[in-house]
């Protein structure tokens, strides 16, 4: 099985997790995201072949630059697409 391209997975993940640009990111959440893809798609992947499927997607979402390195079990999410809206702020006494 074969793991979808980094856009369609990312949406997946971002609908299972908070998965937000500049935002921390851990390989559990990314493993447990993997396993769920897998069962969307009705594989059965296993626990050990999916965290090795994970690290394996890091890698290459590190590559990419979308998953900058913090440690060995961390990154920054580095997803413009993923940012949060930006409010404005009004000055306090504003609009009255």
């Amino acid at each position: 099985m074969t793991m979808p391209g980094s856009r369609e997975f990312l949406v997946f993940l971002k609908s299972k997790f908070s998965l937000i640009h500049n935002s921390n990111f851990f390989f559990r959440d990314l493993h447990y995201g993997v396993m769920a893809y897998l069962a969307s798609q009705g594989v059965h992947a296993g626990y050990t072949r999916s965290e090795r499927m994970a690290r394996e997607l890091a890698d290459g979402l590190e590559r990419e630059g979308i998953f900058k390195k913090i440690d060995h079990q961390s990154w920054c999410v580095n997803y413009p697409e993923f940012a949060l809206p930006r409010t404005e702020k009004t000055p306090a006494g504003a609009g009255a």
